[in-house]
């Protein structure tokens, strides 16, 4: 064999050998590192519960009698039930290692005391635990981690936008809603000052006989087709807003003596509480929404000057 045979010989098995190498470290790396977290897809229609708990509270997702869903008892965002059933059984769900160490739990938000533990029930088991925390620092991903367990994952996917809503977010803050169309009579209360507006035709009018603003009265309506509030009271806030004598009271009519909604709002220091037709809930407005749910008499009637 010439040292030129020898040369190229030595050089191919210098490559074999290289590669080799290369392959057996691909092997051992691939093996030592732990894959992403492995969701099992979801039948949706056999989910009955699902559990929404923090260091301070519970959410607690039901499938009523009648096949809608129930927050603590009370009517829940059905929009935002369906994107979280949907991101269940979303397959293109995936993920990656982020932490091995529970030292990590606290700064991503998945320990005992930051966590939000996700628990999907339904068939008398449990379909899925896990522990959600803050996003990724480029917010396209969120911490997760199997309850009970330590290794923490960036997810992504559809689920990242499904479990970022607060608790008191999944509650429906529709206070009533009113279609335009049925409505006859306006009766507003404000202070000192009240009047009746009186459907005329194609418009409106002040009873008494003067013209109302049409676009007004529309606007007004429009509030009520729905009237959603940012919030709920709390104890305390519902006990200091006092519905006796009402900062502002508004009455929709159809054609019958019964109101289609009665809202009275009390204004306070701490902000501005509605509730509607006697019922107990309390709701949150913004102090801003006082002027559009309950208008002043001189913004309704036609011919005023506004400012602009």
């Amino acid at each position: 064999m010439t040292n030129k045979q020898l040369v190229r010989l030595a050089g191919l098995l210098a490559v074999a050998v290289i590669a080799w190498g290369v392959l057996a470290f691909a092997r051992h790396h691939g093996a030592d590192r732990p894959a992403g977290l492995a969701l099992a897809k979801i039948d949706t229609a056999a989910v009955d519960t699902i559990a929404l708990t923090t260091a301070r509270d519970t959410a607690t997702l039901a499938r009523a009698a009648d096949k809608t869903w129930r927050v603590n008892g009370h009517r829940a965002v059905a929009a935002d039930v369906r994107q979280l059933l949907g991101a269940l059984a979303d397959t293109t769900t995936w993920s990656e290692l982020a932490a091995e160490s529970r030292a990590s739990h606290g700064a991503m938000g998945v320990s005992a005391d930051s966590g939000q533990r996700v628990r999907v029930a339904g068939q008398g088991g449990t379909l899925l635990d896990l522990v959600s925390g803050h996003r990724t620092t480029d917010g396209t991903a969120l911490y997760v981690r199997r309850s009970g367990k330590d290794r923490v994952y960036a997810l992504h996917g559809s689920l990242v936008e499904a479990l970022s809503h607060g608790l008191d977010d999944w509650r429906d803050k529709t206070v009533a809603s009113v279609a335009p169309a049925s409505v006859m009579k306006i009766v507003v209360s404000r202070g000192r000052e009240a009047y009746t507006l009186l459907r005329a035709g194609k418009g409106w009018k002040v009873a008494g006989g003067a013209a109302a603003d049409s676009s007004a009265v529309v606007a007004l309506l429009n509030r009520y087709d729905p009237l959603v509030a940012s919030g709920f009271a709390t104890a305390a806030q519902a006990d200091s807003a006092s519905f006796a004598r009402p900062t502002a009271r508004v009455q929709l009519f159809g054609k019958g003596a019964t109101p289609l909604l009665d809202v009275t709002v009390d204004s306070t220091k701490s902000g501005v509480w509605a509730r509607a037709g006697g019922k107990p809930w309390v709701f949150d407005f913004d102090a801003w929404l006082l002027g559009d749910m309950a208008p002043a008499k001189k913004t309704i009637v036609a011919g005023v000057k506004r400012p602009v």
